[in-house]
Order: C-alpha cells, then sequence, then structure tokens
C-alpha cells in the first residue's frame, strides 16, 4: 500500500568515524509517500469527506473501505470507512492516525485524535551522520538480529517528522521532532531517534521493542 520512497538528499558514503559522535556510512534523508496508491479510491474518499464538511488540510489517507455492506434482520447498509495519517508543515506526525466513518455517505463518527498544525518548526538539530551512529550503534546491540555486521556502504534511509510522547494521554500530547530510521530497502529493523538530543526514543526489529516507549510502527 505504500508508494514509492523519494530520496530527500544525496546518499553519504565514507569511513566510520565516531570522535565526535557521527558515523559518516551511507545515509539518506526521504519523504515518504504515504497515501493510498488506488488514487480512484482515494479521490473517492476526499470527495466523501469534502461532503461532509471535514478539512482536508494535514491529512494523509492511506486506506479507503467504500463498500462495506451489511443486513442484519433489516435493510442494506452501505458503510465507508477512511483512515488517515496527519502531517503538520509537510512533515508526518508519526504515531497518530483518524478513522472516519460513514453510513450510506453520510458521517457517522470519528476514532482517534487529530492535532492540526504544531506549533514546533520544520528545522532538523541532528546532522545524518550523528543519527546514524545512533542508529548503528543500537542496531549492534540488538543480540535478536540474525546478521548485524554492518559497514560503511550498508545504507539506511531517515525520515524527519513529529512524535507525541504522551499518546496513553492523547488529550495532553507531548510532542518533538524526530528521525524514523531503517535499512534502505527494509521496514525492520526501524527506531525512532529524538532530533534535539539523538536520544534513542525506540527501537524495534520487527520482533521485540528492545527500548519500550509509546510509539507506534507506521
Amino acid at each position: 500500500m505504500l508508494s514509492a520512497l523519494v530520496a530527500f538528499a544525496s546518499c553519504k558514503k565514507g569511513e566510520l568515524n565516531h570522535t565526535y559522535g557521527e558515523d559518516n556510512g551511507c545515509i539518506s534523508r526521504i519523504k515518504r509517500d504515504y497515501s493510498d496508491s488506488n488514487k480512484v479510491e482515494l479521490a473517492t474518499a476526499v470527495k466523501l469527506l469534502q461532503q461532509n464538511n471535514i478539512s482536508l488540510n494535514g491529512l494523509v489517507i492511506y486506506q479507503v473501505i467504500l463498500n462495506d455492506s451489511i443486513s442484519i434482520n433489516g435493510p442494506l447498509r452501505v458503510y465507508q470507512h477512511v483512515a488517515a495519517y496527519e502531517e503538520s508543515k509537510g512533515l508526518p506526525i508519526f504515531n497518530t492516525g483518524i478513522g472516519y466513518h460513514f453510513k450510506n455517505g453520510t458521517f457517522e463518527t470519528s476514532i482517534g485524535q487529530r492535532y492540526g498544525t504544531l506549533s514546533l518548526d520544520t528545522s532538523a538539530k541532528a546532522t545524518l551522520p550523528q543519527i546514524r551512529k545512533v542508529f548503528i550503534d543500537a542496531f549492534k546491540k540488538d543480540g535478536y538480529t540474525i546478521d548485524n555486521r554492518v559497514n560503511a556502504s550498508s545504507c539506511l534511509r531517515a525520515e524527519f517528522g513529529y512524535l507525541n510522547l504522551t499518546q496513553d494521554t492523547p488529550d495532553h500530547p507531548s510532542f518533538v521532532k524526530v528521525w524514523k530510521v531503517a535499512f534502505t530497502g527494509y521496514e525492520y529493523p526501524v527506531a525512532y531517534i529524538q532530533d534535539d538530543n539523538r536520544k534513542l526514543l525506540s527501537y524495534f526489529n520487527g520482533l521485540l521493542t528492545l527500548d519500550k516507549t509509546n510509539v507506534s510502527n507506521k
């Protein structure tokens, strides 16, 4: 469902250098398109939201179900479901999501929290070599990885965005700027690294979350 990755910056290759907390191996900044790849369904979902006066601002629709038909001892009811992630100022809010549910084209209910435009800016403090070092250090400590040998040519992709550190209390969010990092061409392992202090918030190898925190796997 997820569409192709778009390179945001050139891949950086070089020798490993940990003197200043950096790893100058291969890493690229990317912006990922999470929208539904079925453009016909996507266009229908956009029209459905507009007809029900639901703002599209910041929404990235990633899943659409248009004909969820139910008939139990009564007339046929057709439900529609639209699931979306949020963006703020063009950057993804990684662990948020909202579902809109309709009956016969009329809005019924929504599930999830919508935050709108965040107060945080879009500038990054950490450099890509700094982010790579945090990820590679965590990867080398991962005892559940079959082969955790890496070198400077082992390429990573890094996506910049926002993360809510208090997902269990959605009415009192605490957003920070983060990097979502994984090996190029792979979904796992994946890590979320805080931008301002390069703290490893979460590392998930596809089996176990080694550093527990409240994040989803978007």
